[in-house]
């Protein structure tokens, strides 16, 4: 004779239906990346975390930029082509601001590395004056720079946050700059 009981108990079979419910009501887990740029042209491929939205590159030089939803904080890529074989050691940042060099005011620098290359990054603000308002108007805004070489071509990646929440802000930037894969290049 067949009993009626059920080959769960009670408690399995609640857990299970609250599993379940969850399931449907959230979902399963999502991809955390929201956008990715990759480009055999410029050799690189680079993705955002959730929140952040690729944007049209409005500045020369600019190959791919980026913004966060609900702020100010951006970060751009800028790809050119070195002319001659240098490392990061060789790259002094006097001459990669230049010529606005003496309106910066780097805080903080260090070597890292990126994409499986050297890199140095340094993080900076803008000297009080007329460059300052012309860049940054009312807002008191603080830099992050990566520059890292690949097969002779320089990539320099700038993050630009509101002081006030560059350390909330520049999180999903440095996840970013995780992400760098260096392509097999399509230039010349």
């Amino acid at each position: 004779m067949r009993s009626n009981k059920s080959f769960l108990p009670s408690w399995a079979r609640g857990t299970l239906c609250l599993w379940f419910a969850l399931v449907c009501v959230l979902g399963f887990p999502k991809d955390t990346r929201a956008e990715k740029f990759e480009s055999a042209e410029y050799g690189f491929a680079i993705e955002a975390p959730e929140g952040w939205q690729a944007q049209p590159a409005v500045y020369e030089g600019v190959v791919a930029t980026f913004w966060k939803e609900g702020s100010l904080a951006t970060f751009h890529v800028i790809e050119r082509d070195l002319g001659e074989a240098k490392t990061v050691a060789d790259l002094e940042w006097k001459d990669l601001f230049a010529p606005k060099f003496d309106e910066i005011l780097i805080r903080q620098e260090s070597e890292t590395m990126v994409g499986g290359e050297k890199a140095r990054y340094c993080i900076y603000k803008i000297k009080p004056g007329l460059f300052k308002q012309q860049m940054e108007g009312k807002h008191d805004f603080k830099y992050m720079n990566y520059i890292v070489i690949h097969e002779n071509r320089l990539y320099s990646i700038t993050f630009k946050g509101l002081e006030s929440s560059f350390g909330q802000d520049y999180s999903g930037f440095l996840e970013s700059v995780r992400t760098i894969r260096f392509l097999d290049s399509q230039k010349p």
